[in-house]
């Protein structure tokens, strides 16, 4: 499924274009049909395992604070609606990602159809990424928002997930929130913290691979 909704998206890809890309297996693979087909094409991604893989075949990678304007951008999810909602959590790596989306003129979503949904329904959390000074402040509101929430650990690490940029992360439970994107919007206006891994308004289209092999579009 991965390599058949890859092998589509590279059909949208023209020599010339400065590309986004994210994470994860699917976007491995378009990195591979990249490779094969494509010369003169130039990569920006938040994602070291990414970058680090584009210039192992050869494909040139410029740093984000460099580019200023994306052509077409690609990246998983953790889920997506029907509205072209989608929750990206798990990677921390949302507020650059929202970054390289919002420079695109073209923003695609890759999943397969297991994270494809009605609407969002927040299996995993929503993730804020904070100032490490915002941390106690930036809780104590979210507490007073009566929203459960918790900094962030691992078990790679001692202490809490810190992001590229020097940041935390506070996952936030977001199941039982009657207005997901109201809340969100009055979390982003809190003071210290830089943003959520709920992106709306900004995906254009979403690529949905299916498990008999075909792979349906999804745009409003």
């Amino acid at each position: 499924m991965k390599r058949k909704c890859a092998e589509q998206a590279y059909e949208l890809i023209k020599e010339g274009m400065t590309i986004g890309l994210g994470a994860g297996e699917t976007i491995e693979y378009l990195i591979e049909f990249i490779n094969m087909g494509t010369t003169d094409v130039k990569i920006v991604s938040p994602s070291m395992k990414t970058a680090l893989l584009c210039k192992r075949h050869g494909i040139q990678v410029i740093p984000t604070w460099l580019c200023d304007h994306i052509d077409i951008a690609f990246d998983g999810c953790n889920q997506i609606d029907r509205s072209l909602n989608c929750i990206k959590t798990l990677g921390a790596l949302h507020t650059q990602k929202k970054m390289i989306g919002a420079m695109a003129d073209q923003y695609i979503i890759l999943a397969d159809e297991n994270k494809f949904v009605e609407q969002v329904d927040f299996q995993v959390p929503l993730a804020v990424e904070i100032l490490k000074d915002g941390f106690s402040y930036v809780l104590k509101t979210l507490f007073d928002m009566g929203l459960r929430a918790k900094a962030r650990i691992t078990n790679d690490k001692d202490g809490y997930v810190i992001t590229d940029g020097g940041n935390l992360i506070v996952d936030v439970d977001f199941q039982s929130v009657k207005d997901p994107i109201e809340t969100n919007k009055a979390i982003c206006n809190i003071l210290g913290v830089i943003d959520t891994s709920l992106f709306c308004d900004q995906v254009t289209k979403a690529l949905i691979a299916k498990v008999d092999g075909s792979v349906i579009t999804i745009q409003k």
